[in-house]
């Protein structure tokens, strides 16, 4: 994992949904703009995208993933560009069993970064994350990986993370919703994913997650 200055905020393996690719972040008309990120490329597209995936895997005593990274390309930020986020909710938790429905996980993800982290809360609050220092001048753009933990005896399943993104000077972020497959096969994945996209995201914001806690599934739309 790549390295830069690391700045405690004070307020605030895998592929990600479609392409395969990051969260590419940029900003247009002085908003966060999340779109889908190819750090092979060095490029963004889909913006607008609001939906990732990414599947865990157990490393020693925890389930771990590294991806979905954070992408933004080459010299398109001011130097020393501060890139944060905020997770907005708990962790929310669905077995794969039955129509697609989250509620509250009994378990917390920590998200890490060099010796910076920060854990989802267990009452549903949001928590301000850390910020990463933007350096413009880093060829073929900025390309940093968190890692994203649970703890090994968290059981398996589908978890939702909820968080919003920051870059100084901006509008934050829409929500953004990741599903982490952990031990469970794709078609579950699948149903995860197509849920976030037909229920959540049209939604106002991350509060109404646990009230929609209790849906049924919905169209069954396959990943390309």
């Amino acid at each position: 994992m790549k390295l830069t200055a690391i700045i405690i905020a004070s307020a605030c393996a895998t592929s990600a949904l479609a392409d395969g690719g990051d969260y590419g972040l940029a900003i247009i008309d002085g908003t966060v703009a999340v779109g889908i990120g190819d750090h092979d490329e060095g490029t963004i597209s889909d913006f607008g995208e609001r939906v990732f995936a990414a599947d865990m895997f157990v490393s020693g005593p925890n389930w771990f993933a590294d991806e979905p990274g954070i992408f933004i390309e080459e010299a398109s930020l001011p130097d020393n560009t501060q890139v944060g986020f905020t997770l907005t909710q708990s962790l929310m938790y669905w077995d794969g069993t039955g129509a697609v429905s989250f509620s509250q996980a009994s378990d917390a993800m920590t998200l890490a970064f060099g010796p910076a982290s920060v854990s989802t809360s267990m009452d549903n609050s949001p928590v301000a994350g850390f910020s990463i220092n933007y350096d413009a001048d880093t060829v073929g753009g900025f390309d940093e990986h968190m890692d994203y933990l649970l703890a090994g005896s968290a059981a398996n399943g589908i978890y939702l993370l909820a968080n919003t993104f920051s870059l100084s000077g901006a509008v934050d972020s829409d929500v953004i919703f990741t599903l982490f497959n952990a031990g469970l096969d794709e078609d579950a994945h699948d149903l995860a994913i197509e849920y976030a996209e037909n229920v959540l995201v049209p939604t106002p914001g991350a509060a109404s997650l646990l009230a929609l806690a209790g849906f049924g599934a919905v169209s069954r739309r396959r990943r390309a």
